[in-house]
C-alpha cells in the first residue's frame, strides 16, 4: 500500500423545517467521514481483507448452521458479504448509520438496515444466532452497559463476536517517543470528550465475563506490528502494515473533520509517522478478538 492515507472532509447542510421535530437520540460519536465511499471506504475494506487473510476464517467461534446473522456497524459491508457467502442459507443483516455502497455486490441473503445504535434495537429479542461488531465498541459511550443489550439479541447458545483494538502504541524495547506521546495525548483527550474509551479492546473480555450473560468467553490477542522486522510471520507483517496505514487514516480523518479540537495537528502527525517508520523501534498495537456463547 503506497503513501499515507488522507481522508476528505464531509460537509452537511441543514434543511429548513416548518415544524419542530421530536428530539432524536444522540448518535454514536463516529469521528470520521462517511464510510460508504471514498478514502474511508478503501481504508475499511483494506482493513477487513487484511484481517481476513490473517485469520483465514470468518471467526474462531464454532458456528453451526446459523439461520440469522447480524452485523452492527457494517461500514462498507465487507464482513457481512463474507458471512453471507460463508453461510448461504442464513439471513444476514448489515446494520449501520450509513448506507451500504451502491456498487457493493450483495449476495441475495444479505439485507441492510440503517439505524442509530443508541436507539432501541429494531429487532426481536433472541432472534439471532450470531451478532458481530468490529471496531464499534470504541465509539460507544459506556460500552460495558451495551453488553447486555447485545446479549438480548441472541438465542441461547448464540455467539457474540466483539473485536476491537487497545488504542495504545507500545514499544517492546523502550518508551515511545515524543511524537507518539503527543498524538495520543490529543487523541485520548478528544475521545474522552466524546465519552468513549479508546482502550476498550483490552477490556472486552472482562466486560463480557462481568455481564454473566455467557456460558463461555474466549479471547485472542493479535499483535499488529508497525515494523515488519518485529516478526517473521508474513501474515502478521501484512496485517501490521495494513493496520498502520488504517490507524493513520483514523488520525488524519479526525484532524480533517474536527480540526484543532481533535488535538491532532499536521506537525504532530508528521512526528508520529517518523517514529512509526523508525526501523529501530518495535512498535505494535494489540487487536482483541472475542467470541462468547450466550448462556
Amino acid at each position: 500500500m503506497a503513501g499515507w492515507m488522507n481522508s476528505p472532509t464531509t460537509i452537511q447542510k441543514a434543511s429548513p423545517s416548518r415544524a419542530p421535530l421530536p428530539k432524536a437520540a444522540p448518535q454514536a460519536p463516529y469521528p470520521l467521514p462517511t464510510s460508504s465511499r471514498g478514502v474511508e471506504r478503501r481504508r475499511l475494506d483494506d482493513m477487513h481483507h487484511g484481517i481476513a487473510r490473517y485469520l483465514k476464517r470468518l471467526t474462531h467461534a464454532s458456528i453451526d448452521r446459523p439461520s440469522r446473522i447480524l452485523e452492527l456497524g457494517s461500514g462498507t459491508g465487507a464482513w457481512s458479504v463474507e458471512a453471507a457467502t460463508t453461510f448461504p442459507s442464513a439471513q444476514v443483516i448489515a446494520a449501520d448509520m450509513s448506507p451500504l455502497p451502491e456498487t457493493l455486490s450483495k449476495p441475495s441473503n444479505l439485507s441492510h438496515t440503517r439505524m442509530n445504535f443508541l436507539d432501541p434495537f429494531p429487532f426481536t429479542p433472541g432472534s439471532f444466532d450470531v451478532v458481530h461488531m468490529r471496531f464499534v465498541m470504541i465509539h460507544l459511550p459506556k460500552p460495558e452497559t451495551y453488553i447486555a443489550r447485545l446479549a438480548s439479541l441472541l438465542r441461547p447458545g448464540g455467539w457474540l463476536l466483539l473485536e476491537d483494538v487497545n488504542h495504545t502504541l507500545l514499544d517492546a524495547n523502550r518508551p515511545v517517543g515524543p511524537g507518539v506521546q503527543a498524538l495520543y495525548h490529543g487523541y485520548n483527550k478528544h475521545m474522552h470528550k466524546q465519552g468513549v474509551d479508546p482502550n476498550v479492546g483490552a477490556k472486552l473480555k472482562t466486560m463480557l465475563e462481568a455481564s454473566k450473560k455467557f456460558s463461555e468467553v474466549n479471547e485472542r490477542v493479535v499483535p499488529c506490528y508497525m515494523n515488519p522486522n518485529s516478526t517473521t510471520d508474513p501474515d502478521l507483517q501484512d496485517l501490521g502494515e495494513i493496520l498502520k496505514y488504517s490507524i493513520d487514516g483514523v488520525y488524519t480523518g479526525i484532524m480533517d473533520k474536527v480540526g484543532l479540537s481533535g488535538g491532532i495537528t499536521p506537525q504532530i502527525l508528521r512526528a508520529w509517522r517518523k517514529e512509526v517508520e523508525d526501523p529501530e523501534r518495535d512498535l505494535r498495537i494489540d487487536m482483541h478478538l472475542t467470541w462468547s456463547r450466550k448462556a
